[in-house]
């Protein structure tokens, strides 16, 4: 399940967890859109997502694209170097804006 916080004055934030589903990456989804209504950034607690999820992976990646075409930040907390390691195995570290 994904929980989020939305603050006005701060980043909006989206909180990935364990047993992620397909309504769960529709969410995030949702929340991209609301971060493109409030403008400035959207963040990404990857802190529970310990495992490469296709689903996820593939709902960050047109989030982070969408985000970039409307100007909003992109950014992630929390993410494991081992996923981030995978993701820049399968090159998308570049799509979803993780330096090198």
């Amino acid at each position: 399940m994904m929980t989020s916080a939305l603050k006005r004055t701060d980043a909006a934030k989206s909180e990935i967890t364990h047993g992620v589903s397909a309504h769960d990456a529709r969410e995030l989804r949702s929340r991209v859109s609301r971060a493109l209504e409030d403008g400035g950034r959207l963040v990404v607690d990857c802190q529970h997502l310990n495992r490469f999820d296709v689903r996820v992976v593939s709902s960050l990646v047109q989030c982070a694209a969408v985000c970039r075409e409307h100007g909003v930040q992109f950014e992630f907390t929390n993410m494991s170097s081992e996923l981030r390691a995978d993701l820049r195995a399968l090159q998308l570290g570049h799509r979803l804006g993780i330096p090198d």
